[in-house]
């Protein structure tokens, strides 16, 4: 199966968003995105003309979110698994966004400015967070190298992001909580210092799941801890906040 711009593809699934204003394309068998990228994507607040790299873009999801929403931004999405980078390729066309987002079928470990053609003010990710060598490892590959530090670890994401990024940038990804003291750990050598910070809960009364991390580089001051972010009302119903990261 091919599209319009000759990439082959192996067959797909379709989620809509924005009140089906865009589709995101992804693998019917393989990885499938969860709802981090979403929560992840509400966070991000670009100035006008600010570049966004999007380290590990998987199908795109996170440029497609921030291109609908912000029309004078450039992103270029960085993705190691050729077929996931097919699938952002296509809903960059799909969605029509090629003039503001590319997609880079790259390792960021190798990744240089030339490669994005200069440095990001933002870099954005939702990176591998299952730690090397624990827990059980996906048998497919494609989830496995997306969710476990196979190819990217933690101290190499950071040291990825302080090559790509400016001096005083911001990056801001989504994480497990319960490894925040391994991101503050690895991310000290690369001169990042934390932003902020929020952590998600599913419930009022459950333990925080997630974290949303804000960094920045050669960055100063204290970090600002944010008011928890809610999923879920007490009778299983979205709460207003995550409902709206849904909307235009």
């Amino acid at each position: 199966m091919s599209n319009r711009s000759g990439l082959k593809l192996v067959k797909s699934t379709v989620d809509t968003f924005f009140e089906n204003q865009i589709k995101i394309y992804q693998p019917e068998i393989g990885y499938h995105y969860s709802m981090d990228p979403v929560i992840l994507a509400a966070h991000v607040v670009p100035f006008q003309s600010c570049k966004i790299i999007d380290i590990g873009c998987g199908c795109g999801i996170i440029p497609v979110i921030l291109g609908f929403r912000f029309k004078d931004v450039n992103i270029i999405g960085v993705e190691i698994q050729s077929g996931l980078a097919e699938f952002a390729i296509k809903n960059i066309v799909q969605n029509r966004l090629s003039d503001q987002i590319q997609i880079l079928n790259k390792d960021i470990r190798t990744t240089t400015s030339s490669d994005t053609r200069g440095l990001a003010d933002i870099i954005v990710s939702n990176p591998p967070y299952k730690k090397k060598n624990t827990g059980r490892l996906n048998p497919n590959i494609q989830k496995a190298v997306a969710r476990h530090e196979i190819k990217l670890e933690l101290s190499q994401f950071f040291s990825s992001a302080n090559r790509l990024l400016k001096p005083r940038g911001q990056v801001i990804f989504i994480f497990p909580a319960e490894r925040l003291p391994d991101l503050v750990l690895d991310m000290q050598p690369f001169d990042f210092q934390l932003n902020w910070i929020r952590f998600i809960h599913t419930k009022k009364n459950n333990n925080a799941k997630l974290i949303l991390v804000s960094a920045l580089k050669e960055g100063h001051g204290n970090c600002l801890v944010k008011p928890p972010l809610y999923i879920y009302e007490a009778k299983n119903n979205p709460t207003k906040e995550y409902e709206a990261m849904f909307k235009p």
